[in-house]
């Protein structure tokens, strides 16, 4: 739904692609060249040339001649199938190699007389039409010169000063000079014409592109710039009505406002940077060992105030066999249910919402399971489900009358499940809701059923100690009053010096949240001294950077466990935290 009820595309085209395509997607010069096309092109046009010569050659009485074009078009043929069915991987080259050979041939059977050497001159004019000098410079084509040019040598030579093998009569001789240099003549006129006509066809393209690149930027800066500041008209807005504000219960609506603004503009900002990441293949995925049950039971607990605020039920459904633990990208498979939450929130008015969890099969080592979210609302039409994972769609509601979204929710989950060998399938009907479904294969740590326990499995912190290492004062006060809510322990400090001087007083910390950008001592300096001294405790970098997977790889071969972004969710902060308490204890 996120990119469902669509009004207009924002222009993907080929340069907003999917992650780990064919070649057309991965690289568009190279399929608007259209080069492996043209090859097979050429191959047919050298095979009917050379059908039309063997005709010709029998029709003369030259039946030696005949029988040796025909076993070159066999030839031709045999390789044009076997890179049909990818058994040789470079046919223009086998190609070119079977016309110089059969050149060659010819003029050892008839000599120079007949202009067979004519036929290097088409030759020559194919090459940059098979040839992709975009991709590989001019090392291909020139191995394809040079070897027309040998084989254009080797017939001069073979006609000058060996004996032709068949015996030609000066008519026979006549019929295929003019022959040969019509076919060849023509074959270079239409060679010609045909580069010059993919030359053109290919700058128009290129020329449609960057328009539609641009056309897609400008069109994408339009809509985030709509998606962000109308939330921020909004907090900008309930700020000032707080200011003049009284009434307790009023503050809080206007709170939930704030609240409600705020998570909008963090969703469609970490939209925006997962989506880069994976155009750039630099998001990748870390499996974890948890329990797939609790999981499930706690994904939708974010949305639930969210929902009973709209009047909508949400519901949660987990099949037996679920109480197991696996291995999972619980952040991103989370990420997935976020979107797919946010966006049957937006497009349900009544009824409920369903998370569906089942055991599809289960072997000793891994379990595929099935899951779907289920919505009564407005559902998508037919004729707009081929389309509704193309990003920067925009979203009618029809019952609103407005556009909502960047068109990246669903883009993104779709991306994220093919990292995990998945994909996104819908089954909806205008007016009777949607279903968004998927499998998934996850191995299992250990096959047998594992209820995590008690202190396990209450969502919060206590007894937990935390070195919260942060210069900014409001980010200082966030965090740690979070924090303190799920009841943990907090020691703040304000930079990495400090954070060095706290540890040397007392080190019996379970985690340290250490920002990257410090003065006096900043996080990349710290965590090397901390991990020298302190390698037990695990450290969490904790920054306002947009961290991608390079960064993230830096920062964990630094001595960094993980990595928390500003703004975080609370729920994110204790994920992650008690992820690394329990590891700690299990090595324990």
């Amino acid at each position: 739904m996120d990119s469902s009820q669509m009004v207009n595309n924002t222009g993907t085209d080929k340069y907003h692609k999917p992650i780990k395509d064919d070649d057309k997607h991965l690289n568009p010069l190279y399929d608007m060249k259209e080069v492996p096309k043209r090859t097979y092109q050429l191959g047919i046009a050298a095979l009917l040339i050379g059908i039309g010569l063997s005709f010709y050659d029998a029709g003369i009485g030259l039946y030696v001649s005949s029988f040796l074009v025909a076993c070159f078009c066999f030839a031709t043929l045999m390789f044009i199938l076997l890179k049909y069915n990818e058994a040789i991987e470079n046919l223009p080259i086998t190609i070119i190699i079977l016309i110089c050979g059969m050149i060659i041939s010819a003029t050892l059977f008839e000599g120079l007389d007949t202009d067979q050497y004519l036929y290097f001159f088409p030759i020559l004019i194919a090459v940059p039409i098979i040839v992709n000098l975009k991709r590989t410079r001019y090392r291909e084509s020139g191995i394809y010169i040079a070897i027309i040019l040998f084989s254009f040598c080797v017939t001069i030579v073979a006609g000058r000063y060996i004996n032709h093998l068949e015996h030609l009569t000066a008519a026979q001789i006549s019929k295929l000079v003019l022959f040969n240099r019509i076919v060849a003549i023509s074959s270079t006129i239409l060679f010609a014409i045909a580069y010059t006509f993919f030359e053109e066809k290919y700058i128009r393209e290129l020329m449609e592109q960057s328009k539609r690149v641009v056309d897609s930027r400008t069109r994408f800066l339009a809509t985030m710039g709509h998606e962000l500041r109308t939330p921020l008209n909004g907090i900008i807005g309930v700020i000032n009505l707080l200011k003049q504000e009284h009434s307790i219960a009023q503050q809080d609506e206007y709170i939930q406002v704030l609240k409600y603004c705020s998570d909008h503009m963090l969703q469609q900002i970490n939209n925006i940077l997962d989506f880069n990441k994976i155009e750039a293949n630099k998001l990748e995925i870390h499996p974890v060992s948890l329990n797939l049950k609790q999981l499930m039971q706690n994904v939708s607990m974010p949305f639930t105030s969210l929902y009973q605020e709209k009047g909508i039920e949400l519901k949660t459904e987990i099949g037996p066999g679920l109480d197991v633990i696996v291995l999972v990208d619980d952040l991103r498979l989370i990420q997935v249910f976020n979107n797919l939450f946010s966006n049957a929130l937006k497009f349900t008015e009544k009824g409920y919402v369903k998370l569906k969890a089942t055991m599809k099969s289960s072997s000793k080592t891994a379990a595929v399971v099935s899951f779907s979210v289920e919505d009564t609302g407005i559902g998508i039409a037919k004729e707009d489900q081929k389309q509704i994972f193309e990003g920067f769609w925009q979203v009618y509601n029809g019952n609103t009358k407005t556009l909502h979204g960047t068109g990246l929710g669903l883009n993104i989950c779709m991306r994220l499940l093919k990292l995990m060998n998945s994909s996104l399938n819908l089954t909806s009907e205008k007016g009777k809701g949607s279903i968004f479904s998927f499998d998934l294969k996850l191995d299992y740590v250990q096959h047998k059923s594992s209820s995590v326990t008690n202190t396990e499995s209450e969502d919060n912190l206590a007894g937990t100690r935390v070195l919260l290492v942060e210069d900014n004062q409001i980010n200082m006060m966030v965090a740690k009053k979070v924090l303190i809510n799920y009841k943990a322990l907090v020691s703040g400090v304000f930079n990495g010096k400090e954070a060095l001087d706290a540890l040397e007083k007392d080190a019996a910390y379970d985690v340290i949240l250490l920002d990257l950008e410090m003065p006096v001592m900043n996080g990349y300096i710290a965590i090397y001294e901390i991990k020298k001294m302190y390698p037990q405790i695990p450290v969490i970098a904790f920054t306002a950077s947009v961290v991608d997977q390079e960064m993230l790889t830096n920062l964990i071969a630094s001595g960094f466990s993980d990595c928390i972004t500003k703004p975080f969710q609370p729920y994110q902060l204790l994920s992650i935290i008690k992820k690394y308490i329990k590891k700690a204890v299990a090595v324990q």
